[in-house]
């Protein structure tokens, strides 16, 4: 058997685990302030190229500002827009999958489950880390300027502190509160674009009554883009998929825990932390692959 020091080598990978989630979040980070961007700047462009328009004669200075602000906003639309584009979102979908995978890999060994049951159980997890970080050769470059930042290990020494330290928490610290976030996020996406509907509306019908004496009609067409640009920004983020989607891992660990604790189920280790990781890791592979798919790339 390998000389392997056991705390050293769960440790090693942990850190790298930290390594890899760090690069992922940054790659998360840039996707979505590209998405504000972009909305951003739409919305910019229509409302200052529509005023410009409407106060040439009036105040022809403040129009050509406008004007030049509306011409800058245009033409970073597609300056912000690489940073949403289909190789990025693609690098952070595998950055995140390599972290996932390490995670997981950590919760495991520390529950002395399959495959880090056995005595080599140290020199697996290495191999496994070097496994997974050879498959994404190309991404190392995005990890090379990240220190490590020294974290304990999760407080797991078997299956029982696994239910409440991995899966409990998993549930409580994340899944349940992302899932509210992320309807709190649809449900201002909805309300804005809701708002916005019923102004264009309103702008129409006095339009269509009075005429477009006041300059309204214009206003009409820089609704319609705001809302567009929001629903766009919301789509992309996916904020009500990721609810259904959180809402529903949590639901199915929370009742998977059940079973274990009130001895209806699941009492096999193996076959208990198994299942759970296969839960969480279908639930990223879910949401990973609509994201690659609003994209229009094909998951792999």
């Amino acid at each position: 058997m390998a000389d392997v020091d056991a705390p050293t080598a769960v440790d090693a990978v942990w850190q790298q685990q930290g390594v890899w989630s760090r690069a992922a979040g940054r790659a998360q980070g840039r996707i979505i302030r590209g998405r504000r961007a972009v909305a951003g700047l739409t919305i910019a462009a229509a409302v200052a190229g529509t005023a410009a328009a409407q106060l040439g004669e009036v105040q022809a200075g403040v129009s050509r500002v406008l004007a030049v602000l509306a011409a800058v906003a245009l033409a970073l639309v597609p300056v912000a827009a690489r940073a949403t584009g289909r190789e990025t979102v693609q690098a952070w979908t595998r950055l995140r999958s390599v972290s996932e995978a390490l995670k997981a890999d950590v919760y495991r060994h520390l529950a002395r489950v399959a495959p880090f049951s056995g005595p080599e159980r140290d020199v697996v997890l290495l191999r496994r880390l070097d496994a997974l970080v050879d498959d994404v050769g190309d991404l190392v470059g995005l990890t090379v300027d990240l220190p490590l930042l020294r974290r304990p290990l999760p407080t797991v020494a078997g299956v029982d502190s696994y239910l409440t330290h991995r899966l409990v928490q998993q549930v409580e610290a994340y899944y349940l509160p992302g899932a509210r976030q992320m309807a709190r996020r649809a449900a201002r996406i909805r309300l804005a674009t809701t708002a916005l509907t019923v102004v264009g509306a309103v702008l129409s019908g006095v339009v269509g009554v009075l005429g477009d004496g006041l300059g309204l009609a214009a206003w009409v067409g820089v609704v319609a883009t705001v809302t567009t640009a929001l629903v766009g920004y919301g789509a992309a983020q996916q904020f009500e998929a990721h609810q259904i989607e959180y809402a529903r891992t949590a639901d199915q660990l929370t009742r998977l825990g059940r079973l274990r604790r009130d001895g209806a189920g699941w009492s096999d280790d193996d076959a208990f932390v198994a299942e759970a990781e296969r839960i969480i890791s279908v639930s990223n592979e879910a949401w990973m692959a609509r994201t690659l798919e609003e994209d229009g790339t094909a998951h792999r």
